[in-house]
């Protein structure tokens, strides 16, 4: 079967969603439906055969949908209600519709993958689970709030915690609580003259009890979005990254992927330089740089990167980490810093090792944590009949594609993509936006701006009033460009023309100077406009009867 693709981008008039596969089937498409899709990716699953320790993978991924659908159940369970059948084997047995995303402000669009998740569930009976991906980095703790007007605006940045260090959302507490208690007030107030009423105000009080409980920023923001949903009436369950790696089946499945480090390492670039010619990407560095081979400084390697996160309780970094296999059967698993661990871990030893060995390091303090492809493999691999993708993850997914196929020979389960845009309603507060365009004002400007200095002549008055001094100018730069540009003549042709031209250009310096006059307050109005219109606004800063119209996918 030919590698799949589905290359799609995100909509760009705001309340236009992207749903694919759509959530029940049309009448001009009756096979493109959720329906379809999980009986498709059920088949293909069927045929891995590919054998994990003394499993085949096929048989690994009962164990481990028991394992997730328990865990997600009781992390749920501890901060909202959810089902949680009591007929497990029918439960497993039950399609699974999986999405995830970091637990940050993130946009409208980003959130209908979540209203998407329980929407594809109902349509099959099955069950939605959402990764909080609370292994990602948390890079700041403030919020850009847009505040202006058409003609000047710009992003103030809120704090709704005290500065930290880059550290993994699942390692990054609360630094000032009363920073964080303040937030919702404050980007609420500057965010009134664009959306008097955010659902903001109505959220916030719910992050600062659920903060307190968890005691984890990330995990406090996740669980009071969850319970959120819960009053929209959405039936998902939730799981952070970082308790899924924590379950013995998943152990299983990252230790067999650390015991062929090499084979992995291998063909994650070569799926890499595969996708750059597909896409015609030039920078090594795009869509993510490839994996390195490294010596460490006593000279030892080679080591080879893994697509895996490290770092220690003393020290809460992220950093890359290097396998080295020795000829007796050992990992070796380094930062090339200040972290080095042996495992038991490689193609000849029982999985009962590698989930000791993993075990053993969690225990220790030491977090080894996938990177999203590493991540989105596992789910859709071992856990989801589908897994759902916004638009970005689904391109980078292709590279998911690629190493599957090159490391079990089949094709991996297909996913979906959902993603929408929604934009705040500062149309309702200035109705000028939608009948000037700075950007098409802008352009005509450049225009005259250019047209003054290469066709001056235009902008002069009727030439019946001007100077003779000027008609004679006027009428050389039309003999000049009548005259045909032969060999001979193309090179004086073109200084004649030019010389005309600057010698009309003290006639133009008014209008020069009205065109570039205009020239900052549009560019303003440009900048202000994509301030205010951005799609990336978190979904908190919209009002409760938009946000439902949105993401409960209401159609007529």
């Amino acid at each position: 079967m030919p590698p799949f693709r589905r290359t799609r981008l995100a909509p760009e008039r705001s309340g236009e969603r992207l749903i694919d596969p759509p959530v029940h089937a049309s009448a001009a498409a009756p096979a493109d439906s959720i329906e379809t899709l999980v009986d498709n990716n059920r088949l293909l699953r069927t045929a891995f055969d590919t054998r994990i320790g003394d499993l085949k993978l096929w048989e690994l991924v009962a164990a481990t949908r028991r394992e997730v659908l328990t865990v997600a159940a009781e992390y749920t369970l501890s901060y909202r209600d959810a089902e949680r059948p009591s007929d497990m084997a029918d439960w497993i047995a039950r399609p699974i519709i999986m999405g995830g995303h970091q637990p940050e402000f993130f946009h409208p669009g980003v959130w209908l993958k979540n209203s998407a998740l329980d929407a594809y569930a109902r349509a099959v009976s099955g069950t939605a689970i959402n990764l909080v991906v609370d292994t990602d980095r948390c890079v700041r703790a403030s919020c850009s709030v847009p505040v202006g007007t058409p003609h000047a605006a710009h992003l103030e940045e809120v704090p709704f915690d005290a500065p930290a260090p880059e550290m993994a959302w699942e390692e990054r507490a609360i630094e000032d609580r009363d920073v964080f208690a303040a937030f919702g007030q404050r980007a609420s107030d500057l965010l009134a003259p664009l959306e008097p009423n955010p659902i903001l105000r109505r959220w916030w009080p719910l992050a600062i009890e659920r903060a307190a409980e968890c005691h984890r920023l990330g995990l406090g923001l996740a669980q009071a979005r969850h319970a959120l949903e819960a009053r929209f009436g959405w039936e998902t369950l939730e799981v952070p990254v970082s308790e899924l790696m924590r379950l013995p089946t998943v152990m299983v499945f990252m230790g067999w992927l650390l015991a062929h480090a090499r084979q992995f390492h291998e063909a994650y670039n070569a799926a890499l330089v595969a996708y750059r010619r597909l896409h015609k990407v030039r920078g090594r560095g795009r869509p993510m740089p490839e994996l390195a081979v490294r010596t460490d400084s006593a000279g030892d390697g080679p080591w080879y990167e893994v697509p895996w996160w490290i770092w220690s309780r003393d020290d809460r970094r992220r950093r890359r980490v290097f396998a080295s296999m020795s000829p007796g059967g050992t990992l070796t698993l380094s930062d090339l810093e200040t972290v080095r661990v042996e495992l038991p871990i490689s193609p000849d030893t029982s999985p009962s090792k590698w989930v000791d060995a993993l075990s053993r390091m969690e225990e220790h303090a030491l977090r080894l944590r996938p990177r999203a492809i590493v991540t989105t493999m596992l789910s859709r691999l071992l856990i989801a009949d589908v897994f759902v993708h916004g638009t970005g993850g689904a391109a980078y997914d292709e590279l998911t594609d690629s190493i599957v196929r090159q490391l079990t020979g089949c094709d991996p389960p297909r996913h979906a993509v959902v993603s929408g845009t929604l934009r705040l309603p500062v149309g309702n507060m200035f109705p000028e936006l939608a009948v000037t365009d700075p950007a098409a004002e802008l352009a005509d400007v450049h225009r005259m701006l250019r047209d003054l200095e290469f066709h001056p002549e235009r902008h002069l008055a009727p030439l019946e009033g001007q100077s003779a001094d000027i008609v004679e100018l006027v009428r050389r730069k039309r003999h000049w460009i009548d005259t045909h540009p032969t060999a001979t003549l193309a090179r004086r042709r073109c200084q004649e023309i030019r010389a005309v031209n600057e010698l009309l250009q003290p006639r133009m310096e008014s209008l020069r100077h009205a065109a570039l006059d205009r020239v900052g307050p549009l560019a303003a109005q440009m900048h202000a406009r994509s301030v205010l219109e951005s799609r990336a606004h978190p979904w908190c800063f919209f009002a409760e009867k938009t946000l439902r119209s949105f993401l409960l996918l209401e159609t007529d």
